[in-house]
């Protein structure tokens, strides 16, 4: 079970986006050493982990839950050196967020909502280039002030 969540860990920390697919995390049973694992026993400590709040699944993808990010921050750092994302405003470990498109930094969902709370033109904080992505608790620009497309 250790060896499982280690390595969806490692498929999770590597990706872009900070999920690994239902399907790719099963196929990991051919890389246990040891006892083998069926995929449906699998699927059952998938949810396990869920359960128990160190994953969470999202549409047949898992990502990790604030307590296994809490928890394992250090782990993760020391672990995946190459792959850690940090976000630039908070500085902490970050698996899910936005990235600026032209030099590339990181930001959390809510680092990216604080940041451009009060401005109509959002830049990034490193290259003040244009921030393409919709702001989080924000409209669209596309949307009117009551929430209805033009």
């Amino acid at each position: 079970m250790r060896h499982l969540f280690l390595l969806q860990l490692e498929l999770i920390v590597d990706s872009e986006t900070g999920f690994a697919s239902s399907t790719n995390i099963l196929n990991l049973v051919d890389q246990l050493k040891g006892k083998k694992m069926r995929k449906k026993e699998a699927e059952q400590v998938l949810q396990k982990f869920v359960q128990s709040k160190w994953l969470i699944e999202k549409e047949g993808e898992f990502t990790l839950h604030g307590r296994a990010i809490l928890e394992m921050e250090q782990f993760i750092r020391e672990t995946y050196p190459d792959a850690v994302k940090i976000c630039n405003i908070c500085h902490s470990l970050l698996i899910q967020g936005q990235s600026c498109e032209t030099c590339g930094i990181r930001m959390h969902l809510p680092c990216v909502a604080k940041y451009f709370q009060s401005t109509s033109e959002p830049r990034c904080p490193h290259c003040n280039d244009y921030w393409p992505h919709d702001i989080p608790g924000t409209w669209p620009p596309e949307c009117r002030g009551d929430g209805v497309a033009w």
